[in-house]
């Protein structure tokens, strides 16, 4: 298992935290999620199926930016 913490830029409200956890918990290999526009983190655990690549590239097609 790895963890991950990403800066993400444009997420505002809990709405966006919850678009962002959306879509990152649907990709292969990701354990667990967690979102936090007020800090602008996600904190991401992924196993050996996972890569950081994925998660930026769900992230990014959420709408935000990974920073």
């Amino acid at each position: 298992m790895e963890e991950l913490v990403l800066t993400v830029t444009g997420m505002d409200c809990g709405s966006c935290e919850e678009r962002v956890e959306r879509a990152v918990a649907k990709l292969v290999g990701v354990r667990r999620v967690c979102a936090d526009y007020a800090t602008n983190q996600v904190n991401v655990v992924v196993d050996s199926a996972g890569t950081e690549a994925a998660v930026r590239a769900g992230i990014t097609a959420a709408g935000f930016e990974v920073t």
